[in-house]
């Protein structure tokens, strides 16, 4: 028999490659000496309301009465939309999980003639305020007076052009119009301000300044650009959100203009607990006057080029914030962030395509490194107004209409994949955020050596206070594919002893997936040892607690109570374990149990995913269902798409009415769960969609009748350059081809349709076209010995039912 032999170089090799599959497989981290002080009282900011209400503002995170809160802010540009569907809109915002939502005021659209102020129709801000407070929304008014947003001028009129005139400084002249602009402001929002109950909390100040700028809508091709910005400050700006390395020298007179604008606004009645100014990149903020607001976009538009960013690598973000180097004392102010990308604007050259399934993994991974408030750029797309033909948009390649942005609520109000998973950690935060806000983050010792690249670490990180926390996980990285990460194990050091995520066994976090665990944790007098399942939401309804939790895909369920506990409940099991008690849920399926009078929902995440919270404080209800769910006023308004039978469940179990439709009665797995289905007589629409040529589609929908559907969309999935939609000779929404089917929605233009038809225009991909990097390779067409292409697929017509039903 031939002998094999082993030398001492393979077995250390071998030794090595073990350890290396170890290393990737058992984690650990030590939460122990987490440094948890908080600063008080050196800020200028925070402020009472007439009915005793307090927000202050300490050095980590913000508090309500005493209490702290986690705000999620989501941008919705009032003018952008029609102001007849707001309200609808703002309820779709709310059911996402949205606490604030963050407006522009742009300058140039409300004085667009000089000394005419327009406060009427699309652009009534105070309505739409007062439309935000109906329903329980707060506000961040961000007053300019430049913002950027895609905006021509960044938001300042054209009129300020040409004038001798230095903008974004202490020009006297220039303060004379932010003065004017701002008492206007200050008018339309007298009784608004959170000092007067009213929902407005905060106001933003300026926009990226001294950090970017935006082209002046006058110019001329191959002319280079003019830019809105203070002539000293020219050489320190740059194009977008982005790092400076150079600094600031001139940042004391930026300083004091920024304390000049809000002093301003002070003087014009914006007076709020919560003042913000741009953080990001060296930006100049109001000192101890104002909080640094943050951002984070992985797919910009405006740099070139495919990279993985560095948006979903965990870090200590309260110590080194996004776009690093900054201007102030990161010691003294919270980590709030207010643009994140959920979405992104395209060009006609750069065109990325920032897909639903990439929003939850970055909040996840912000959260867990310390920001104490999420905000999201864009959280409801739109459309930038125009007068005919007279673009109001930025330019520069930019759409000349669509402000879409890929956001979780599209252009015409259509909800998109994105919305739905990132209820899971708007709810968490709206609920948990009390608890959560004053840990602080704490990082693997391996950290710093993961670098965006590196899809095969784990990506964790812990918020803690030495004792209690929260595990934070996720498995995606933006421009790169990620796999199924297996046998998964993590220790966590307390100083209570070590935890292990999980208990027994390992788990494997699936490819895109996120998770947020919680440890030594105590909901409503339940003490949890640690669980594998994520929390959701907490309610109290008739004097009784509910807490809902979130099983991950991949991950077994599990909850350890501390102590011996009795649990009674279905689809469950319990076992005893190192002297605690051990909830065993069903994976995949819903779970219902109760403790010491406390009761617990479990649901799979795509179950979760359906849940929307409805009710007043102290008597909600968790409804489930695929329609999206609005509350209604304590009714139930169920918008579904090309549904006429619209399922629904809720939590606990309640009787219903109907008020739209015939309602039925289902037969619920789980005894506190009442099910239903509800029916609404099918509607067809009658509208032609001709197409003229391969390029041209003519629709004629004059006997559209809306009076039993809440809209009616278009869709259509082509491979091209662009689509146009033209009506009266004018141009209502344009699309930059992205690989998105283009989705236009009818109800704003069923008056106009009634006597004029719409045009739709194609446009083919060119062979050379500039953007073709940025397609997926799977819509890349084969052009062979061609210079052109355009696919247009049979467009679908789809009517978006909505039906109102009330509880008993």
């Amino acid at each position: 028999m031939k002998k094999i032999k082993f030398f001492p170089s393979v077995l250390i090799l071998l030794f090595i490659v073990s350890l290396h599959v170890t290393a990737q497989s058992n984690y650990s981290i030590d939460i122990t000496k987490v440094k948890t002080e908080v600063k008080r009282g050196h800020l200028d900011l925070g402020g009472t309301n007439a009915k005793g209400d307090r927000i202050d503002v300490n050095s980590f995170y913000l508090e309500r009465n005493g209490k702290p809160f986690i705000p999620v802010i989501g941008e919705f540009h009032y003018s952008r939309y029609p102001h007849q569907y707001w309200d609808e809109q703002l309820k779709k915002m709310k059911a996402g999980g949205i606490t604030v939502v963050a407006t522009y005021v742009f300058w140039n659209l409300h004085e667009f003639k000089e000394g005419v102020f327009n406060w009427s129709g699309d652009l009534d801000v105070r309505k739409f305020t007062e439309l935000c407070a109906k329903n329980g929304l707060q506000v961040l008014m961000r007053v300019g007076p430049f913002a950027h947003g895609e905006m021509r001028n960044g938001g300042l009129p054209d009129w300020l052009y040409g004038r001798p005139i230095d903008v974004r400084s202490n020009d006297q002249v220039y303060l004379f119009y932010i003065n004017r602009l701002y008492q206007e402001i200050g008018k339309q929002l007298k009784g608004l301000m959170f000092k007067d109950n009213g929902p407005v909390i905060g106001v933003q100040l300026e926009n990226e300044y001294q950090h970017s700028t935006a082209p002046w809508g006058f110019t001329y091709q191959d002319a280079p650009k003019e830019r809105t910005v203070a002539g000293r400050d020219k050489k320190i700006i740059q194009d977008g959100v982005g790092i400076n390395s150079m600094g600031n020298e001139f940042a004391d007179v930026g300083k004091d203009h920024m304390k000049t604008l809000k002093k301003l606004a002070i003087d014009a009645g914006l007076i709020a607990p919560i003042y913000t100014a741009t953080g990001w990149g060296y930006a100049t903020i109001v000192e101890k006057g104002s909080i640094p607001v943050m951002a984070g976009y992985a797919y910009p538009f405006w740099t070139a080029g495919n990279s993985p960013s560095p948006f979903y690598l965990f870090k200590n973000i309260h110590q080194n914030p996004d776009y690093s180097p900054v201007s102030y004392d990161v010691n003294l102010y919270p980590s709030l962030a207010a643009e994140l990308g959920t979405g992104m604007a395209v060009t006609y050259s750069r065109r990325p395509r920032v897909l639903g399934e990439s929003f939850l993994p970055m909040m996840v991974r912000t959260v867990g490194s310390g920001t104490n408030g999420l905000g999201f750029y864009m959280y409801h797309g739109g459309t930038t107004p125009s007068i005919g033909n007279f673009f109001m948009a930025e330019g520069a390649g930019l759409p000349n209409k669509s402000y879409d942005y890929q956001a979780p609520i599209g252009e015409f109000g259509n909800v998109s994949s994105g919305y739905y998973p990132l209820k899971l950690i708007n709810y968490f935060l709206k609920s948990y955020g009390n608890d959560l806000a004053p840990l602080y983050p704490i990082l693997p010792s391996t950290n710093d050596s993961i670098k965006a690249t590196d899809t095969s670490t784990l990506r964790y990180a812990v918020r803690g206070d030495g004792d209690k926390g929260y595990l934070f996980m996720h498995n995606f990285q933006d421009h790169l594919e990620t796999k199924d990460l297996s046998n998964l194990k993590i220790d966590i050091a307390t100083k209570q002893g070590k935890i292990q995520f999980p208990q027994t066994g390992t788990f494997t976090l699936k490819a895109g997936s996120s998770a947020i665990f919680p440890f030594n944790v105590n909901y409503d007098g339940v003490a949890i040892r640690m669980a594998t399942v994520q929390p959701f939401c907490k309610f109290t309804n008739k004097n009784k607690k509910y807490n809902v939790m979130v099983a991950i895909d991949g991950i077994a369920p599990e909850i350890v109570l501390q102590g011996e506990v009795k649990v009674s409940g279905t689809g469950i099991k319990t076992v005893a374990r190192n002297g605690n008690t051990v909830v065993i849920c069903s994976a995949g399926k819903i779970n219902d149990f109760e403790i010491n009078g406390v009761s617990f929902l479990v649901l799979p995440s795509s179950e979760a995913e359906k849940g929307y919270l409805i009710g007043e404080v102290d008597n909600q209800k968790l409804v489930l269902s695929n329609a999206l769910v609005l509350d209604n006023n304590g009714k139930l308004t169920l918008v579904s798409n090309n549904q006429e039978n619209i399922d629904f469940a809720v939590y606990p179990a309640a009787a219903v009415t109907s008020v739209d439709g015939k309602l039925t009665k289902g037969k619920a797995a789980i005894k506190n769960i009442s099910t239903w289905k509800l029916s609404v007589p099918k509607v067809d629409i009658t509208i032609k969609l001709i197409q003229a040529d391969n390029s041209h589609y003519v629709l004629k929908a004059g006997s559209l009748d809306l009076s039993k559907v809440n809209d009616v969309f278009i869709t259509f999935d082509y491979r091209g350059d662009r689509g146009i939609c033209m009506m009266n000779g004018e141009l209502q929404t344009d699309d930059l081809y992205t690989s998105k089917p283009w989705t236009v929605g009818l109800k704003r233009f069923q008056e106009a349709l009634k006597t004029t038809d719409m045009y739709f225009y194609f446009m083919p991909m060119l062979k050379d076209a500039p953007y073709l990097s940025y397609l997926d390779k799977k819509v890349l067409p084969d052009f062979s010995d061609k210079k052109s292409f355009l696919e247009v697929k049979q467009p679908q017509i789809s009517v978006e039912y909505k039906a109102n039903v009330e509880f008993k």
